[in-house]
């Protein structure tokens, strides 16, 4: 069980750093995407997204981005709604062959992220103070 002070500090520096640490996610994989976006490119042909060259820029994009605004906390609410969309388009095209127990590991992986982007989004970019107590 958590003390009160605890679940204070949970509260405010936990939701901080835990919508760094999602960020960080996107926005490190973001950038490494796009330094091997050719490879990336006939990854994504292969597996049947449509217009993989496009779809790449595009992907980086969204990570880049959506992972930038939670990392700085202004519009998480957009940021993880972008990220929710990548990582939904990710599952649909990458992870769906549940023959592979590997790409049921990676599906099971993706709706936890978008479990915390949910949380992320439905609490707000937090604050590293805690609240004030109103008598």
């Amino acid at each position: 069980m958590l003390s009160e002070a605890q679940r204070t500090m949970l509260q405010t520096k936990g939701v901080v750093v835990g919508r760094v640490l999602i960020g960080l996610l996107f926005l490190v994989s973001g950038i490494s995407m796009a330094t091997g976006a050719a490879g990336t490119a006939e990854f994504f042909a292969a597996v049947g997204v449509p217009m993989a060259g496009i779809a790449v820029w595009v992907a980086v994009v969204m990570k880049v981005v959506g992972g930038a605004l939670l990392i700085v906390g202004k519009r998480v609410g957009i940021g993880a709604a972008i990220l929710i969309l990548f990582t939904l388009g990710s599952t649909y095209f990458g992870h769906l062959d549940f023959s592979d127990p590997m790409q049921i590991t990676q599906a099971l992986k993706n709706l936890s992220i978008i479990g915390g982007l949910i949380y992320v989004a439905a609490f707000g970019a937090g604050s590293w103070n805690a609240p004030k107590k109103v008598m």
